[in-house]
């Protein structure tokens, strides 16, 4: 593999913007060399950290073509029905990197096993099968697990209860796997929270979290991937859903607002998906660029929503090897045009974009 130098670009280290400098690629790494055999010139640009978006459902191939091409070169698949679908695409040179939890823990009867196709072996009914739910997915090489938590007011037996959502925590727990949740009403984020989990996906539709709810996600050190990309989309689509009472997206900004006040970690993902069953689509890579600049207009600084898309979910995520750009790390690279640092809508001025090293734009 040919080293690589891109030249004359500022580089963005996780606060603020460098003085013009270089960087380069050697065999897939960011290398502390000053030169390469090709050059690119960056005519002044930003040199970002590849992308990472914590929150996606995969379809194929497609998907992560399109995620490359937007500069996201990290995906953290959230539930798709093949588990075999998803093995076929790990590790594909050039292509977005992915992990997967497979499959969704849920009740008897939840949205996930009637319209969204996942299969009944992943409805979970008592702590013990919480156990077994948690070991198979281990066993076909889950990264992590994902439980989805519904109001029991609203959902009723389609409802995972208390008792197995801590099983499923502590089973998962036993076996160093992370939790993260689709967490849409205050009922579900205060049981996530009380069940001790690790990331909650999505914000609560119905009302704004209040600022003890979020202190004490805050205090957890609990994670948060808002969504609100979906979550709006779901708002404008759908006049009524079965798990909620009212959807009104104003409550997801005022609740990124508490979160983002509180001190919370908050991490990008969009809930990128093109599944039948899914109440809004969205398209894989684009959409994290949407997810920013709503981050932005819900309080955060454009730097705060940079940090979520890379150097913060790489540190909470455990990915030791990206998210910044220094020596020794993956060469995931994307170069914009302008300074994202102050107009976050720079980051869809892509010039190039690398994965481990190849460019792929």
């Amino acid at each position: 593999m040919s080293t690589i130098a891109i030249t004359n670009v500022r580089v963005f280290e996780g606060t603020k913007l460098s003085n013009i400098k270089t960087v380069v690629i050697e065999n897939g790494l960011i290398s502390s060399k000053t030169m390469g055999e090709i050059v690119v010139d960056g005519k002044g640009g930003t040199l970002l950290p590849g992308f990472i978006d914590a929150h996606i459902h995969l379809s194929g191939i497609g998907d992560l073509e399109q995620s490359a091409h937007w500069g996201v070169t990290t995906m953290l698949d959230m539930a798709t029905a093949s588990s075999q679908l998803v093995d076929s695409l790990r590790n594909l040179p050039g292509l977005t990197d992915i992990q997967s939890c497979y499959h969704p823990a849920s009740a008897p009867g939840s949205i996930q096993t009637t319209r969204m196709g996942f299969p009944l072996s992943s409805v979970v009914t008592t702590p013990q099968e919480a156990e077994e739910f948690v070991a198979q997915q281990v066993a076909l090489g889950a990264d992590y697990i994902k439980i989805i938590l519904e109001d029991p007011a609203i959902m009723g037996p389609a409802a995972l209860t208390p008792d197995i959502v801590v099983a499923l925590v502590q089973a998962a727990h036993r076996l160093n796997k992370r939790v993260f949740c689709h967490t849409t009403s205050i009922a579900a984020v205060k049981l996530a929270v009380d069940a001790g989990i690790d990331e909650l996906s999505h914000a609560p539709l119905e009302a704004p979290i209040s600022e003890s709810l979020a202190e004490a996600i805050a205090q957890k050190g609990l994670i948060v991937s808002p969504t609100m990309v979906m979550l709006q989309g779901v708002v404008k689509l759908n006049a009524n859903m079965s798990s909620h009472r009212v959807l009104n997206f104003h409550n997801v900004e005022l609740t990124v607002g508490a979160l983002s006040k509180a001190g919370v970690s908050i991490v990008v993902g969009t809930d990128a998906n093109s599944a039948p069953g899914s109440f809004f689509t969205l398209p894989h890579g684009e959409s994290l660029h949407d997810e920013l600049a709503l981050l932005v207009a819900a309080g955060m600084t454009p730097v705060q929503v940079l940090q979520s898309a890379t150097s913060i979910p790489a540190k909470l995520f455990g990915f030791k090897d990206r998210g910044v750009i220094e020596p020794g790390k993956r060469g995931d690279l994307v170069l914009v045009v302008g300074d994202p640092t102050v107009d976050i809508k720079a980051t869809r001025n892509i010039q190039h974009v690398w994965i481990a090293g190849v460019q792929v734009r």
